[in-house]
């Protein structure tokens, strides 16, 4: 199982990145991004969703990470169509920056359905209509479903740290497999995974895996255990860099 020492690995894992990062750019600003993690419980063993980074990409090649990224144009603009819980908001909307309110979250909420759908192919909606799809919500609407954010749960948030290619300030997000109403496709529809599988999560830590993604599976492990993993009201931790040093927070 990932053990609590996870949180050390962020900090090696910063302490390499700035060793490597001779002429690298330094001052990238974080952009938003949504993770959204797939549980199965049904069996003995929760079983995760996720794909394995193909080679050739810059940001975690040959990783295997839950399906995700950074936050469209086209979420926000939809994003007004689709408001969040209260307590959804409470926690997604809570430490900085201010300028991240409701809007802001909904957008995440949906990016994270979005990448969903992009990666792996899941659809994960309701019968119903959208206005102003667009691009990959277009293909979504023609589905004859509608997203539906207000089923996810904030698990964590997490800030790349300065020095890596790309940075991200991502909430990730969770939710029941038993919400899926379509089944995997046989290859992933882009080339973002190389492949994908049910993960079980006893077994995780065989695969290769970035100090934040065991961190994550972590705390969902600890979710899961106590039983409050499908609780929006349950603080979630935030992974950041303060003071030239990875740190935890509850938001």
């Amino acid at each position: 199982m990932i053990s609590e020492s996870a949180l050390e690995a962020l900090e090696g894992e910063r302490q390499s990145l700035i060793a490597r990062r001779t002429g690298a750019r330094t001052g990238l600003r974080p952009r938003d991004a949504a993770t959204l993690v797939i549980v199965d419980s049904s069996g003995p063993v929760p079983k995760l969703l996720m794909g394995r980074r193909a080679a050739g990409h810059v940001f975690m090649p040959g990783h295997f990470v839950f399906p995700g990224g950074r936050v469209d144009p086209v979420d926000l603009a939809i994003a007004a169509d689709f408001p969040l819980p209260a307590k959804v908001l409470d926690r997604l909307c809570a430490g900085p920056p201010a300028r991240y309110g409701p809007r802001q979250a909904a957008a995440s909420a949906l990016a994270a359905i979005r990448e969903t759908f992009e990666e792996v192919g899941l659809a994960i909606g309701l019968p119903g209509q959208m206005s102003g799809a667009r691009g990959t919500w277009a293909a979504f609407a023609g589905k004859g479903l509608r997203p539906v954010p207000e089923r996810l749960v904030p698990l964590a948030r997490a800030i790349t740290p300065p020095g890596a290619p790309r940075r991200f300030d991502a909430r990730f997000f969770m939710m029941d497999a038993g919400g899926l109403a379509a089944s995997l496709p046989e290859t992933p529809p882009t080339d973002e995974f190389d492949a994908v599988e049910w993960v079980p999560l006893d077994r995780a830590e065989n695969f290769s895996l970035a100090a934040i993604t065991q961190r994550v599976l972590y705390d969902l492990g600890q979710r899961i255990a106590d039983g409050s993993w499908q609780d929006p009201s349950r603080a979630i931790p935030f992974y950041r860099v303060v003071k030239n040093r990875f740190v935890r927070e509850y938001l």
